[in-house]
């Protein structure tokens, strides 16, 4: 949505690391530049150190792209194995035939044989070890002892990507391995505010945003609360951007979600609706207890009543006919003919879903066709509780907005589809007195900001295609009312 907005040619915050788009300031052009001198000297071992969201993998993928065509890149994740699945690993990447190993392979004698065989190539290795901080202490000690002891003749630079947990993991090691400096390396510091507003106005001048527009939304004040919430960690920072262009255009557009929906006639019409009526009847007894009992306390001294006078009349109705008169009653509320206007005691048609629905036997999905408008109003139920403060101090995410004469319509229609079908609990829906309508439509409940964030990041395609962004529910009922 911001993309359109904005009129930006690509997400200027995309989680992939791109390193067309790497930021150069803060020491990370000189940290790449010193780490290719390092691998064209042939130095044996290099760290790069960095906290999570530091920047790290985007360095060294724009280090590898950069480095002359002769040499060879090898990209270790996650290595979690023992040492032998490690130099495995390391031996299959080099060209070993998967197909050829054996119980007894000596993977060392392998690994010697493909580098000495890259070498008469005319070929060099870089071996990077990403997350090498989860390298079990004794695998790190082992492949220390491997790279330090390697042949001077065969040309191949290891380079350590980590944590903090890693510096501490080789300082441990270092008084065991001198033959390799396990202390050279570069630390990937977090950014200041002023490296953060170069980096949010590098990242949106690469997508295509003007000076100008940088600089209405991302104020002095805008870059110092994300600077404050991020601190200058690049992966924190990217989350509250990517939020802040949301939300600054989440309230000046609307998003259709049905192709080809005719607008509904503009001619004023009544305020007052039966429907909504009911459903503010519904949503009052659902979250007023005492108020549910008093009426269920009437109704029931009413049907006492009605029993007792049954019994002077006349006899009541056989046992086995009483079916019978609860299936025409059912009959003449989903398909019988209506009562007349004329009657005077006639009530309003009210909704069988709100009705009957917990009295009819169950029935598979499959033999029933969804009600979208039932959906729609148990959603706009279940959301109530917020209204009253209840839900104070919890975050959210909000999924979509749409302003339009159809807007209920589309909603309803949407929520019968089998993705949104399949997460309806966790839907939240309120409407907006506003002309045309304005629903909004929330997803989850969460204690934190960081919970509802992680959310909207696992959140599935169809999801996050709408593109949702976390908020606090406080602020979310503020929509309501502005």
């Amino acid at each position: 949505m911001y993309l359109e907005h904005f009129h930006l040619t690509q997400p200027p915050f995309a989680e992939e690391p791109d390193p067309e788009v790497f930021f150069p300031e803060a020491r990370r052009e000189e940290i790449c530049q010193s780490l290719i001198l390092d691998v064209l000297a042939g130095k044996r071992l290099v760290k790069l150190v960095g906290r999570e969201g530091a920047g790290k993998t985007l360095l060294w993928r724009t280090m590898a792209e950069r480095l002359p065509s002769e040499y060879a890149v090898i990209f270790l994740d996650n290595p979690i194995g023992t040492f032998d699945e490690l130099v495995r690993l390391i031996c299959l990447d080099l060209g070993m035939d998967p197909r050829s190993t054996e119980q007894d392979t000596d993977y060392l004698e392998v690994l010697h044989r493909l580098l000495a065989r890259k070498k008469t190539e005319q070929g060099k290795v870089v071996l990077i070890v990403d997350e090498a901080e989860k390298l079990h202490l004794a695998t790190l000690e082992r492949f220390l002892v491997l790279v330090g002891d390697s042949p001077d003749d065969l040309e191949w630079t290891t380079i350590l990507v980590g944590g903090p947990d890693l510096d501490a993991h080789l300082e441990q090691l270092a008084v065991f391995r001198a033959t390799i400096d396990v202390h050279a390396g570069y630390a990937l510091e977090e950014l200041t505010e002023s490296e953060t507003r170069q980096y949010l106005r590098f990242r949106l001048n690469a997508a295509g945003m003007r000076r100008e527009q940088f600089e209405d939304l991302f104020t002095d004040g805008a870059v110092a609360q994300i600077f404050d919430e991020a601190r200058g960690n690049l992966r924190l920072t990217n989350i509250l951007a990517e939020e802040m262009l949301q939300a600054a255009c989440a309230d000046k557009s609307f998003m259709v979600l049905l192709e080809g929906v005719e607008p509904e006639d503009q001619e004023e019409r009544p305020s007052f609706h039966w429907e909504n009526r009911i459903l503010e009847l519904y949503e009052l007894l659902r979250y007023n207890r005492f108020i549910s009992g008093a009426l269920v306390g009437a109704v029931v001294a009413v049907l006492l009543t009605g029993f007792l006078l049954m019994g002077r009349d006349g006899d009541p109705a056989p046992a086995e006919a009483q079916p019978q008169v609860a299936a025409a009653t059912e009959g003449e509320a989903t398909g019988g003919q209506p009562a007349s206007s004329s009657d005077p005691v006639a009530a309003p048609a009210v909704p069988v879903s709100a009705v009957t629905v917990a009295t009819r036997p169950e029935t598979t999905a499959a033999t029933v066709r969804r009600d979208g408008g039932g959906l729609f109003r148990e959603r706009l139920a279940a959301s109530a509780s917020w209204l009253t403060g209840t839900r104070k101090g919890k975050y959210t995410i909000q999924l979509m907005m749409l302003t339009s004469n159809q807007a209920q319509t589309s909603i309803a229609q949407t929520l019968t589809g089998d993705d949104f079908y399949s997460i309806r609990e966790q839907l939240f829906i309120f409407r907006k007195k506003s002309r045309p309508p304005t629903i909004f439509v929330f997803h989850g409940l969460y204690d934190s900001l960081d919970a509802a964030r992680e959310a909207r990041n696992n959140m599935p395609v169809f999801l996050r295609k709408h593109h949702p962004y976390p908020l606090a529910v406080d602020d979310a009922m503020k929509k309501l009312s502005n």
